[in-house]
């Protein structure tokens, strides 16, 4: 982040605890994502922060954090120009009794004048959240604004009426939220931007479910579609234990191991199981991080780790179908499978390379295929069936061609999807287009 930040932070609001964590800390969190180094938090009651704080966590770690004193009752502008640091002449200031994605945080941050987050069009499952912001002419302030010394100077009185009176008669600019698309790559997936105010006691489990929503990846196949409400009771509930997503991540690695033992030892049934297992405990760990902003370096090599147990399990069945002579030409299947699976990565890395969406968000075909398509939770559907009707090297067969149809389908997809982006940006023009144009019209 370019700018230091003001965290207007008094209790009990920015203490209110959602999937395990403070609003308070959820925030700090958010900011070092975003590379924030320095915080000042204003408060009345700058003790009970530095307590409920002292606990280090690394996930807020490399933020330094400066608490000021306040004088009771409603913050002022000039108790937040007395916090302002003397080497800034814009900073970030920000409510600690709000919950924000840090889309809306990054952009404000980004922004080149003052500025305050707004939102005109509040969605029907956050209004009960959102109800209890402060309105203005142009919407709801979300608690978030880019200000310059210059201003603070010239303004008295309580800032938050200050700051929507300034807001309602335009002097002082808006981001709109509503007036904006919000692509999520990362997520596959359009997404708007969830903010609120911390929640009442009764309305806590609507914010839980905001933002369990919000760390959903779209763009599902069959099985995920299945496992997803699964995944958001078991995540709802460790997120209140002490559990990290690493630990997640090294309990699914070892039940995946276990199942290539079974596969490589003719245990089917069993192996069938654990892959299974697998499927839902593999989806635990990243959303757990998102929820809970408990991402890391450590965490990016789970897709490495999948890579490696994904294909032991092919090479074990491989191995005892060619062993046993149930399949004598077990390894060619493999082969297949492995050279198919190969060639539609590099199809779908190609394609969020160029076009810098996934090949799954890209018109309305792409996640139909994504849907039943060639992926190792339905491949471990198909031979879970097979073990269960007593044909498993039938299964194993299926499973390489439903992966050479997949990847026959694909590759055309990713060339139109490639050509589309061609044709509308090349080097030397002025801008990439946010969003290559949906192919199937």
């Amino acid at each position: 982040m370019r700018h230091q930040c003001i965290i207007l932070a008094d209790n009990p609001g920015a203490f209110v605890e959602l999937c395990g964590i403070s609003a308070l800390e959820r925030l700090l969190r958010t900011l070092q994502r975003l590379g924030l180094t320095k915080a000042i938090l204003l408060s009345a009651t700058p003790e009970l922060i530095a307590q409920r704080l002292q606990d280090a966590s690394p996930h807020r770690a490399k933020v330094a954090l400066e608490i000021r004193g306040r004088g009771t009752g409603p913050v002022t502008a000039a108790d937040v120009l007395d916090a302002w640091p003397n080497d800034e002449e814009f900073i970030l200031l920000l409510r600690g009794d709000r919950v924000f994605d840090s889309r809306l945080l990054q952009l404000l941050d980004e922004h080149d004048s003052t500025a305050a987050l707004v939102d005109s069009a509040s969605p029907a499952d956050l209004e009960p959240l959102v109800a209890s912001a402060q309105n203005t002419s142009c919407g709801y302030f979300c608690g978030a604004a880019r200000l310059s010394q210059r201003w603070a100077k010239n303004h008295a009185g309580v800032f938050d009426e200050t700051l929507c009176r300034e807001i309602g008669n335009g002097r002082v600019g808006t981001l709109d939220i509503a007036s904006r698309r919000w692509p999520l790559a990362s997520l596959r997936r359009e997404l708007r931007p969830y903010w609120f105010p911390a929640p009442m006691p009764e309305k806590e489990k609507i914010a839980e479910r905001v933002l369990l929503d919000a760390a959903q990846k779209g763009a599902l196949d069959f099985p995920a579609m299945i496992h997803a409400p699964i995944e958001n009771f078991l995540v709802s509930r460790l997120c209140q234990k002490a559990i990290t997503p690493n630990q997640l991540t090294a309990i699914t690695n070892i039940v995946a191991w276990g199942a290539t033992f079974f596969f490589a030892t003719g245990q089917l049934a069993l192996g069938a199981i654990l892959a299974l297992a697998v499927g839902l405990l593999d989806g635990l760990d990243g959303k757990l991080a998102r929820v809970k902003i408990e991402t890391s370096n450590a965490g990016k090599l789970e897709h490495w780790l999948d890579a490696f147990f994904e294909n032991s399990w092919w090479i074990a069945l491989a191995w005892h179908f060619q062993a046993t002579g149930q399949i004598p030409g077990a390894f060619r299947y493999l082969f297949l499978l492995l050279g198919a699976e190969a060639i539609a990565a590099l199809s779908k890395w190609s394609v969020i390379h160029i076009c810098g969406r996934t090949l799954d968000e890209l018109g309305e075909f792409n996640p139909v295929v994504r849907f039943i398509g060639a992926r190792r939770n339905i491949h471990i559907w198909i031979f879970a069936l097979g073990v269960l009707f007593g044909i498993p090297d039938q299964a194993f067969k299926l499973m390489v061609w439903w992966e050479l149809v997949t990847t026959a389908v694909q590759i055309p997809r990713a060339a139109l999807a490639l050509w589309f982006h061609g044709k509308i940006w090349a080097p030397g023009k002025d801008q990439i287009p946010v969003a290559v144009p949906d192919p199937d019209r």
